[in-house]
């Protein structure tokens, strides 16, 4: 048997893999499913979308290069400039990626010396599993900081010895999975305190389309592009989470390293997805359509969970809701409960590394809206 990469070795199973065993134990014991726990949402996507991938693949694909064709990223180019009106030049600042999960897992390599005193990775926590695999594949120091209460997330609060360890920080806006959006005051104090201690910024916005109500999340790189990065995703803003796609885009010196990191393992889009990407980009109808239909599903289960008194969060973004667990309940214990009845939901330690997330359970907002509203009448059975 060949020796095993530690880090590999000591880390548990996926936390999503895990919950698909749970699901399936269930379902092969009879009981109907109502899953709301990993986010893939069931709406198809835009069939101009399906079109142009199509329409791209060529009877002879060659290799796609690394920065992708010059359409897909002057599409991202327009994208930015229409929804948050920065000026980002395509042939030096954008990079289209194999989807976010890759990019998240794969960018702490650029920066991240396992030898040196600053070799820490700041993220919070709870939040996406791949910030803290990620940096310990690299040879980084995770730093998870505890979001409570508001789950706001307050770099700026963390002492000075933390920030001069610290070459990489990831922010998540709006944050998966509490769906807390920052303000743009909060990312420009943000951008000036990696700016003040030369650490990367990397702003995980891949559902910045994905809001209720008026008020459109912001971009870190409204706060200028030096020393940052932005990371967006097709899956949740137009229904591809199997086209794997999305891009970085920010600091041009930084997107130039970021672009000869990237050719070494071949971390490249097919220029057929790509030609699907660009269609995304280019279109923003198809976008408010989507939003139309989680602001519908999440209002019906939020005049659900206001009606039986159980606190909320998520309510003005993302697809999710995160709940407060009924009290005289663990999170393990009620997501088991509603898994026995067939709901789906993800306990909110999952999305932890140090107890984080606890007394909360994560909705994914994927089924339909007639699926929705049966699954709230078998959970009432259950309160």
């Amino acid at each position: 048997m060949p020796r095993l990469n530690p880090v590999f070795e000591n880390l548990s199973a996926y936390p999503i893999a895990a919950l698909e065993a749970k699901k399936r134990a269930v379902a092969e014991s009879g009981v109907r499913i109502f899953d709301f726990g990993t986010g893939d949402p069931r709406e198809p996507t835009a069939e101009f979308i399906r079109e142009a991938l199509l329409a791209a693949v060529q009877p002879r694909c060659g290799y796609p290069g690394v920065r992708g064709r010059v359409e897909v990223r002057q599409a991202i180019a327009d994208y930015l400039a229409r929804r948050f009106s920065v000026a980002v030049d395509p042939a030096t600042q954008i990079l289209p990626t194999a989807g976010a999960k890759e990019a998240v897992f794969h960018t702490p390599l650029l920066v991240i010396d396992k030898d040196a005193p600053d070799n820490l990775v700041i993220f919070p926590d709870p939040g996406y599993p791949a910030y803290q695999r990620g940096a310990l594949f690299a040879g980084g120091v995770p730093y998870p900081v505890a979001l409570e209460d508001d789950h706001v997330f307050r770099p700026w609060q963390l002492p000075t010895e933390v920030l001069q360890r610290a070459r990489m920080m990831w922010i998540n806006t709006p944050h998966n999975p509490s769906g807390v959006v920052s303000s743009l005051s909060d990312l420009q104090r943000i951008a000036d305190l990696c700016r003040e201690h030369d650490i990367l910024l990397a702003s995980d916005e891949t559902y910045a389309d994905i809001y209720q109500g008026d008020d459109a999340p912001h971009s870190a790189l409204e706060c200028g592009s030096e020393g940052l990065i932005v990371l967006h995703s097709l899956s949740k803003r137009s229904g591809m989470t199997g086209y794997r796609s999305g891009f970085l885009a920010g600091d041009p010196d930084i997107m130039a390293k970021l672009t000869r990191l990237r050719a070494n393992p071949g971390l490249v889009p097919q220029d057929f997805v790509n030609a699907a990407a660009a269609a995304a980009w280019a279109d923003d109808a198809h976008v408010a359509k989507r939003r139309v239909i989680f602001t519908e599903k999440k209002q019906l289960f939020l005049d659900f969970f206001d009606e039986v008194g159980l606190p909320v969060l998520g309510r003005s973004a993302t697809i999710y809701l995160w709940i407060q667990v009924p009290e005289g309940y663990t999170d393990v214990a009620w997501a088991d409960r509603l898994l026995a009845a067939g709901i789906v939901v993800s306990p909110g330690p999952m999305f932890g590394v140090s107890g984080a997330g606890a007394g909360y359970v994560r909705l994914a907002l994927v089924p339909s809206m007639s699926v929705c509203r049966e699954a709230i009448a078998v959970w009432r059975t259950l309160l």
